[in-house]
């Protein structure tokens, strides 16, 4: 071993030694993985219905050339899918689209059994974790688990391990941002604009059309904060923006108090009610 290994494994704690085994010898404290396979890559094809729409070319080049390097470290999860005879990538649709461009023939990959549901709620809790999707991508994401499904957000929320007060805003995001707004940060990359998702959050206030895409506009021109934003909004809404609705009082009597909550409209759900209380709950955390 020359002096340069050796400093390393003194620093390091791992061995160079080439007779040293990688791994223990006997199987005790381990098993295989079921359904972990090597696939062709013909036989894979993308998930259309795939939460995140939009990858960045920077970060995919320098995947491509990651794997080109070291090879795929991570396996892909997958599931067979009837109509097309083919493995649809469910996770690691950037690994599938760089292994693509490198041409290689097989990739590591973990089949997973389970039905469209089960596969959403995966998909976005695996992207969730890892921040990688766009808030416009999560809401729409939220929206297909609530509309396709008939999921309530209270089991959304149970799902994706996420507070209902969450689930609640990018749910906002999706109905009440008209869709020249979410076109417009559909359109441009998360480096060239500035709306993240308590900026979308904000503009949903905001019932007007013309005024979500002035305010829209003007965050990403002045480059708002967040904060700014919901400052400028609640500005807005105290001027006289806000939409007249009808109120509705829903009252709970406890056996130590009565709790009567107002709100600024006339139909209130059950979700409505956990969105409120898990809201309460978040500000009395933080006095």
């Amino acid at each position: 071993m020359t002096a340069a290994a050796g400093a390393f494994e003194s620093r390091s704690g791992l061995s160079l030694d080439p007779t040293q085994a990688v791994v223990p010898a006997d199987q005790q404290g381990r098993r295989r993985l079921p359904n972990s396979y090597l696939i062709r890559r013909e036989q894979l094809t993308a998930d259309p219905e795939q939460p995140r729409r939009i990858f960045d070319e920077r970060e995919l080049s320098e995947l491509a050339a990651s794997i080109q390097s070291r090879g795929i470290k991570q396996p892909l999860t997958v599931r067979w899918d009837i109509a097309t005879s083919k493995y649809m990538v469910i996770d690691g649709g950037r690994r599938f689209l760089a292994a693509e461009r490198l041409g290689l023939e097989e990739l590591p990959c973990w089949i997973q059994e389970g039905d469209s549901k089960d596969v959403l709620v995966d998909q976005i809790v695996h992207n969730w974790q890892r921040a990688d999707l766009r808030p416009e991508e999560t809401a729409d994401a939220l929206a297909r688990l609530r509309d396709e499904f008939a999921l309530s957000q209270k089991r959304i929320s149970e799902l994706t391990g996420k507070p209902t007060s969450e689930i609640s805003k990018f749910l906002a995001i999706h109905d009440r941002v008209i869709p020249e707004v979410q076109q417009l940060v559909r359109e441009q990359s998360v480096a060239d604009s500035p709306l993240t998702m308590r900026h979308l959050y904000n503009i949903s206030k905001l019932a007007d059309a013309t005024a979500q895409k002035e305010l829209a506009r003007e965050i990403q021109t002045k480059r708002l904060t967040a904060l700014e934003t919901e400052q400028l909004v609640a500005k807005r809404l105290t001027r006289g923006d806000r939409p007249r609705t009808r109120l509705s009082l829903r009252a709970f009597v406890t056996s130590t108090a009565k709790v009567t909550i107002t709100f600024q409209k006339q139909s209130v759900s059950t979700d409505d009610l956990f969105v409120v209380l898990d809201e309460v709950r978040a500000q009395l955390s933080e006095t």
